[in-house]
């Protein structure tokens, strides 16, 4: 992975619960909020690199208008999941937002003996 991108798996990684993995075949860094997967960062079929993140679905709509860094997530589910081309977008306080949204969404899904477990 690129190091300018580093800082990713550093806010990533130091959220409550997260599992950090790594998919060789893929080349992707995954990451988990126990059991629910959360965030991806690899490259994309053209070599760019991306962080693949859950998302509501109305948000994700909304945030691929607003931004053509925003794209549907490479191979996810396009309707919960967008890609945010890391190369063309540079916020890294929206970034760290999207992060925040993928960890609540991710964390929202888990049984609510788990969530109690965690978070409590």
């Amino acid at each position: 992975m690129i190091n300018e991108f580093a800082w990713i798996r550093e806010e990533i990684s130091g959220l409550k619960g997260v599992l950090y993995s790594f998919k060789e075949e893929w080349g992707a860094e995954r990451y988990h909020v126990l059991d629910q997967l959360m965030a991806m960062r690899g490259t994309n079929k053209e070599g760019q690199p991306i962080l693949t993140l859950k998302c509501g679905a109305e948000k994700s709509e909304q945030l691929r208008a607003e931004n053509p860094a925003i794209v549907p997530g490479y191979y996810m589910n396009k309707r919960v999941w967008i890609s945010v081309l890391l190369e063309e977008e540079r916020d890294k306080d929206l970034i760290r937002a999207l992060i925040q949204h993928a960890y609540s969404e991710a964390k929202n899904k888990l049984p609510k003996y788990k969530q109690v477990e965690l978070f409590d």
